[in-house]
């Protein structure tokens, strides 16, 4: 013989259901709070790597050679040596 569910029995599987669609709508919230920080942060990344390489290219574009001499460790000893 099966025995019937009993009223506690069904308010106890009601409160469960309740607290897990709880949880679900935080985690829910949780998700999409994660996503706009993580689209955020990836514009972002996008602008400083546009950034870098116009640094890159200046760099590139500019004379070194000119004020800066090379070093040459045999004739540019550091003054403590």
């Amino acid at each position: 013989m099966s025995k019937q569910p009993s009223q506690d029995d069904y308010a106890t599987f009601s409160q469960v259901v309740e607290d897990l669609q709880v949880r679900i709508a935080f985690l829910d919230e949780l998700v999409d709070q994660l996503n706009d920080q993580v689209a955020k942060q990836n514009s972002e990344i996008v602008d400083l790597n546009k950034k870098m390489q116009i640094l890159y290219q200046r760099v590139e574009a500019s004379d070194l050679s000119e004020g800066v001499a090379p070093f040459d460790p045999l004739t540019n000893k550091p003054p403590h040596y």
